[in-house]
């Protein structure tokens, strides 16, 4: 091939280059629409450049399956979103949860009377040698299943504490035979001193206008015994008054 023939075929290849780039382009423009911007609508810290700034915009959806795998791509193009979010995304059915809702009476001091008895605690060692100044109590009783904290005091240098009032039923309750409401509370005594086990009396019986006086023999902890929460418990034995209530757990 001469010097004539190669340029010949150089020019030729040069067309068909400039013919295939050109319907590229075309492609391009008819899938992308090419949208200029102008100065005014540029911020004021840009420029539009020499050989000016054009930005292409994607095309909308014309079409849209609904019957696609994927809806979440058909659900932002449906005239009625809300209508086909409430289809698919049902809200949970709580009838029953509602039927079977019944809610217990809130834990209360006046549910335990509306009269007045009293509670004495003596706190002294195991011997009954001296009283334990310090020690802590705690009067608490059960209410609708729930434990409500009555009373709390500290014993003094003789080991006793003040004379606690805590609510109880009517005194006329104790005064007839059979009577069908408890004529009495119940009461639940803890007791913690440094040095001693914890100590705990349950099922304490109040009574309306009179005073119920706990002693409590606390037992020291061995000198080669770690501090120890381990709790001494005492079971008291209900007054029978001829009525019958089932007995708390």
């Amino acid at each position: 091939m001469d010097k004539n023939q190669l340029d010949e075929y150089k020019r030729e290849m040069m067309k068909l280059y400039g013919q295939s780039r050109s319907r590229d382009e075309e492609a391009v423009a008819a899938v992308s629409p090419v949208v200029s911007v102008t100065e005014e609508e540029l911020p004021d810290n840009m420029t539009v450049p020499e050989e000016g700034f054009q930005n292409t915009v994607s095309p909308e959806p014309e079409d849209v399956d609904p019957n696609a795998p994927d809806d979440t791509a058909w659900s932002g193009f449906v005239e009625d979103e809300s209508d086909d979010l409430d289809e698919r995304f049902p809200a949970p059915d709580l009838s029953e949860l509602e039927e079977n809702d019944t809610a217990s009476e809130p834990a209360s001091e006046e549910s335990l009377g509306d009269s007045s008895g009293f509670i004495l605690v003596n706190v002294r060692t195991g011997d009954e040698s001296w009283g334990i100044e310090g020690a802590v109590v705690v009067i608490s009783a059960i209410v609708n299943g729930s434990r409500l904290i009555i009373a709390t005091g500290i014993a003094n240098n003789s080991g006793t504490t003040q004379l606690f009032e805590v609510p109880v039923p009517d005194i006329s309750y104790s005064q007839q035979p059979y009577s069908q409401t408890r004529p009495y509370s119940l009461y639940d005594i803890s007791v913690t001193a440094n040095g001693f086990f914890n100590a705990r009396s349950v099922d304490v019986p109040v009574f309306s206008g009179v005073t119920s006086i706990q002693n409590f023999s606390m037992i020291p902890v061995p000198l080669l015994m770690n501090e120890t929460d381990e709790t001494l418990t005492i079971y008291n034995q209900e007054p029978f008054f001829g009525f019958r209530e089932e007995r708390r757990e």
